[in-house]
């Protein structure tokens, strides 16, 4: 009998998504380090299986202002992946590319979200390629939507439509780029049947 933890999932299934969200984390934040400049911590990926209603327990960022984008998946897995940063470190980014550029007042504003879009849009392409690799399967994704606002209402808001899959599977991982100082997190959620779906290709690989 295969050992269970308490969220109902085999320590060998906890191993496996763990390790894709390490290798897809690896990838994207290599195109950050890039385009920031600096070098770039992974934290070891968090992973919990839990119900769209006990998500707002989990948020680690749980009333904290952030911003970032978000993108849905389909085709062989359906979930939805975010790249969100706090306040401060976003303002940073904007800062550092905004310093050579005569922009200013509301124009200032639009050249910094689409910064933010630009960057975070193709580091969360890097990620889901990563894992489209992984398996050898297609998987799409919508064109990323900037958002903003504490970080457990935006994702209940983007969850809440998967309240009726029940379970669903929370990828969590954390990256601090060192020369800015500059944090953020990645949350890769797959529902049940999608992290199935994604441990039993990482088993028997075609």
């Amino acid at each position: 009998m295969k050992e269970k933890n308490n969220n109902n999932l085999t320590l060998e299934e906890v191993d496996i998504l763990k390790e894709v969200g390490n290798i897809c984390v690896g990838n994207s934040t290599s195109i950050l380090s890039q385009l920031l400049g600096g070098a770039v911590d992974v934290h070891l990926p968090g992973l919990d299986l839990l119900s769209a209603k006990e998500l707002s327990n989990y948020i680690k960022e749980k009333g904290k202002m952030v911003y970032g984008v978000h993108a849905q998946l389909s085709g062989c897995l359906e979930g939805t992946i975010f790249l969100l940063f706090p306040e401060k470190d976003l303002l940073k980014i904007i800062g550092k590319f905004l310093k050579d550029v005569e922009v200013e007042g509301a124009e200032s504003i639009k050249f910094g979200i689409s910064i933010i879009k630009e960057i975070s849009g193709i580091s969360i392409f890097s990620y889901i390629n990563t894992l489209s690799s992984m398996i050898r399967k297609l998987i799409t994704t919508s064109v990323p939507n900037f958002l903003s606002g504490s970080a457990d209402e935006l994702l209940n808001m983007i969850i809440r439509e998967q309240e009726q899959l029940g379970s669903i599977c929370i990828i969590h991982t954390t990256f601090k780029e060192k020369s800015m100082e500059i944090e953020g997190s990645y949350y890769l959620i797959l529902n049940k049947i999608s992290a199935d779906i994604l441990v039993d290709f990482m088993r028997n690989p075609v």
